[in-house]
């Protein structure tokens, strides 16, 4: 069930950011805030500030901001719901999921992970105390595995019998209904009974981020063995098996601390490769990648490392794969192995420092794609260049990073030696298929600053920059008339207007703007960095706001809100100025009729002039 709206504004209300923070933080009161040392990166001089008055905290050091929901959100890397429920029990708040219906739930999931975990325990026993587990453990000793990283990733052995693990649970007293419901037991299609799911397989445990045992991947190690190579888990309420990685629960620490993740394909890939040193690492288990995996990743850095295998079938693979982390959001390199290698056997052969090595000069995207179609035969004809050049650009309209899409744009004219232009009208073309109101609908983070740093508002333009601050510290009136006269289509910086398209949504369904409820609608990580930045940022008067008058030594906030509208309207007109000029001089320099240019000239001249002029009126009136 869905925490109402209501709750989660209640449990925000009775949870005090200062008292919250503090039980994680030393802070210590200066002027309004709070400040202490970051506890998202490490620093000898406090730059992390709390408001008692916003209910906000924002690291200047690093960037991490947000409300006191998202502090436990990326301290104790919980999801929404399971901070707002920590938050709500220690207000003493009941939530509607704390009903008789929402406890069962609760308890049935528990009982599923216990159940699952008993297996693990089975399954480990019997690769190392049973006479049939020396099967296991001469695969695994032929894997070049030790007894600690068995014992480090929990593997197992199942054993050849229909009712192995049956048998051990009912001498727990463990329902039958309970291993079915987790995928470890199957029903017979005739008759009654049931029986073990795996049997005579190696077992490698999947463990959720927090370490608790959710599924099996199970691979054959008899040549009688009929069913597949490797078989898994079914989904069950515990495991989805597009939202898992597998060894994720032993990386994250790694991974946050290099602040990238290398991704691979299966158990073996990633065994073999953290036993060599290369512990920031996970696998997507022999599946295709997933969006869910990519965001599941995105908790813990924003770059990804993709090795793939030299063939046909990886390099595919890799091309969605790119494309799908691109689109998230996220900064992809590409690693490639050797012809013939995979992971396991790539560090086998050659060990963990060569690995590393292979990680550390991954390529870009487009180098990546460049090689890819080169190998095709691609390059070498007009049509194939076409095919791939299309290609991609089309990754790169996936990009929400505009600057970074322009870099990437040059790059691409250089390596194909084609004009710029020619690139940026196919770049507009793809943009028009990837329409705005689809990227809007993406869920995921969009990554236009690197994680660990605050975001450059230097970066946003003046104009826009002035009026979202003057937005956030003026509350609703302001916002009514700011948006009055500027529409949030005018804001060409990607991030903040996609701040003023919620605050214009939020205004015009009739809500109420706070700072700490707002950041809870951004469930991009960066655009909450962004608006927190601005927020709690002190405030900073653009001193070319306007060309008209001047910002009073005490500024009155309806006046920097004119000035804002100014600032914004101004520099549209500007640009259509400038553009109706060029046609007026165009039309001159033919001896064509001015007539129209002229007057459109002079039309946005005068519109300029009343802008100028304050000629508005606004709720202060």
């Amino acid at each position: 069930m869905r925490i109402p709206d209501e709750k989660i504004d209640e449990v925000r209300s009775a949870s005090d950011i200062v008292d919250v923070i503090s039980a994680y933080v030393a802070l210590k009161k200066r002027g309004k805030n709070y400040t202490g040392l970051c506890p998202f990166h490490q620093e000898k001089t406090p730059s992390f500030s709390v408001s008692a008055e916003k209910q906000m905290y924002y690291c200047f050091g690093c960037g991490a901001g947000g409300n006191v929901i998202t502090f436990l959100m990326q301290h104790d890397k919980l999801s929404f719901v399971e901070a707002v429920r920590t938050l709500a029990e220690r207000a003493g708040i009941t939530l509607p999921d704390e009903s008789s219906s929402g406890q069962a739930q609760s308890g049935e999931q528990e009982a599923l992970y216990q159940v699952v975990r008993v297996a693990a325990l089975y399954y480990y026993d019997m690769l190392i105390n049973s006479k049939e587990g020396i099967i296991g453990r001469e695969y695994f000793k032929k894997r070049g595995f030790s007894d600690e990283t068995i014992k480090r990733f929990g593997l197992g052995y199942s054993l050849q019998a229909w009712d192995g693990l049956l048998r051990h649970a009912a001498q727990g007293n463990v329902d039958a209904a309970l291993l079915d419901k987790a995928g470890l037991i199957v029903k017979r299609e005739e008759g009654t009974g049931q029986y073990d799911r795996f049997r005579g397989r190696a077992m490698f445990p999947i463990f959720s981020p927090s370490g608790k045992v959710i599924a099996f991947g199970a691979r054959k190690l008899r040549d009688d063995d009929k069913l597949a190579k490797y078989i898994n888990s079914p989904e069950t309420p515990i495991y989805n098996k597009s939202r898992a990685l597998y060894g994720l629960s032993h990386g994250k620490e790694a991974i946050r601390e290099k602040d990238y993740v290398v991704l691979v394909e299966g158990y073996a890939d990633l065994i073999t490769s953290a036993q060599a040193g290369i512990n920031n690492i996970v696998a997507s288990s022999g599946t295709a990648l997933t969006v869910e995996q990519i965001r599941l990743i995105n908790r813990y850095t924003h770059t990804i490392v993709l090795v793939y295998d030299a063939d046909s079938a990886g390099s595919k693979a890799m091309m969605r794969g790119v494309d799908l982390v691109i689109e998230q959001g996220l900064e992809v390199r590409v690693a490639e192995l050797p012809e013939g290698d995979d992971p396991d056997s790539f560090v086998r052969k050659a060990g963990g420092e060569a690995f590393q090595g292979l990680i550390d000069h991954a390529v870009s995207f487009l180098d990546f794609k460049t090689e890819f179609f080169r190998r095709l035969g691609m390059l070498g004809t007009a049509e194939g260049r076409t095919r791939a050049i299309r290609s991609i650009v089309g990754t790169l309209a996936l990009m929400r990073d505009e600057l970074l899409r322009n870099v990437y744009l040059q790059q691409i004219a250089s390596t194909y030696a084609l004009p710029e232009g020619v690139i940026r009208r196919e770049l507009d073309a793809a943009l028009g298929r990837v329409s705005r109101e689809s990227i809007a609908k993406q869920e995921s983070p969009r990554t236009t600053v690197p994680a660990g740093q605050p975001p450059n508002l230097r970066e946003v333009p003046a104009a826009e920059r002035d009026i979202l601050k003057v937005m956030f510290d003026s509350g609703d009136d302001i916002i009514r008339f700011a948006f009055t006269y500027v529409d949030p289509a005018m804001f060409v910086h990607p991030q903040a207007r996609s701040v003023a398209e919620r605050l214009a949504r939020l205004i015009d369904g009739g809500g109420h703007f706070e700072a700490s409820a707002f950041l809870d609608t951004l469930e991009d990580e960066n655009l909450r960095r962004f608006a927190s930045g601005l927020i709690m940022q002190r405030y900073d008067i653009t001193p070319r706001w306007s060309e008209a008058g001047g910002v009073p030594e005490t500024p009155d906030p309806w006046k920097l809100a004119e000035d804002a509208v100014v600032g914004m309207r101004k520099r549209v007109l500007d640009h259509l100025i400038e553009e109706a000029r060029g046609r007026f001089d165009e039309a001159k320099a033919r001896g064509a009729d001015t007539t129209e240019p002229y007057r459109e000239l002079r039309q946005l001249q005068d519109e300029r002039r009343t802008l100028l002029s304050r000629a508005f009126p606004h709720a202060s009136n």
